[in-house]
């Protein structure tokens, strides 16, 4: 796999190779640059260049999203989601991150630093069967160390978000459908 720094000026796109597989992988000039693949619920395992992580929402009343490398059982990160949508993102020595909705439509979705600059850009496309999209890396963010956790965990947040949607709004419809006889 490349290192997403050495093709963040390239166009890179999260695909969805199987309509039936919660497994992703962001195309880098026709290479592989990371994957994304849900095992079960919201357990999910990202992997760029030399580096494994897993990814999973846990809490109800103060849901979570923990960041773990792969086989350990401390966690490297902790994203807390915001009612609102999006949320903040804690990295170790208590840096933060802010990813929140660049639109509002929320088709577009953002890393930004604490001032409010924005590094990592996302912009899906779901479809029917299958979900794609964009990342977009602004220059400064390459020399980010976490870069690569950020193109990875940006878009689990997005595939949990319209998991998120998909469900409540089939339980709308439900609620509307029951309501109606």
């Amino acid at each position: 796999m490349q290192k997403i720094a050495e093709v963040a000026d390239q166009e890179l796109v999260w695909s969805q190779p199987a309509r039936l597989k919660q497994a992703f992988e962001l195309q880098a000039a026709d290479e592989v640059g990371a994957t994304l693949q849900f095992q079960r619920a919201s357990l999910a395992a990202g992997e760029v260049e030399d580096q494994q992580w897993t990814f999973k929402r846990e809490g109800f009343w103060h849901p979570q999203i923990t960041v773990r490398v792969a086989g350990s059982d401390a966690n490297l990160a902790v994203f807390k989601p915001a009612w609102t949508g999006g949320g903040m993102l804690e990295l170790p020595q208590g840096r933060l991150l802010r990813f929140g909705a660049a639109n509002f439509w929320h088709s577009q979705w953002d890393w930004s630093d604490p001032e409010g600059n924005p590094l990592v850009h996302f912009k899906s496309h779901a479809g029917l069967l299958k979900t794609e999209g964009e990342v977009g890396i602004e220059p400064v963010a390459s020399a980010l160390p976490e870069l690569p956790l950020l193109v990875v965990l940006g878009w689990y947040l997005l595939i949990l978000f319209a998991r998120d949607s998909a469900a409540a709004a089939g339980s709308t419809a439900a609620v509307v459908a029951a309501s109606a006889h």
